[in-house]
């Protein structure tokens, strides 16, 4: 999954599990994304995942939100779920071989 794609359902799921408005989510996420000296462009799911865990409930409590933890929890799953969704299905190579024949 390329990295701008990764922030960016990153960015939808916190805004879906936060209730915060598009560019307030972006804004946080940007934030903590910098406070674990990370960029948007070079940014792994691995990294996206304790960037969640570790930094963003302090941010989401900074900004209101009545349970952080959930809030993380609850994106956490999401971004687990668009991750396995986005990943290349395994295949038995006798599978390959016969959809390159068109068989």
């Amino acid at each position: 999954m390329a990295s701008s794609s990764l922030f960016e359902i990153g960015c939808d799921a916190l805004q879906q599990a936060s209730g915060l408005d598009r560019l307030a989510a972006r804004g946080t996420m940007r934030l903590a994304l910098k406070k674990a000296g990370l960029e948007v462009a070079t940014l792994t799911s691995a990294q996206l995942d304790v960037v969640v865990k570790r930094l963003l409930p302090e941010e989401l409590r900074a900004r209101g939100i009545a349970n952080p933890a959930a809030a993380c929890e609850n994106l956490t799953q999401r971004l687990a779920a668009a991750a396995q969704s986005a990943a290349p299905q395994e295949c038995a190579p006798e599978d390959l071989f016969r959809r390159l024949r068109g068989a």
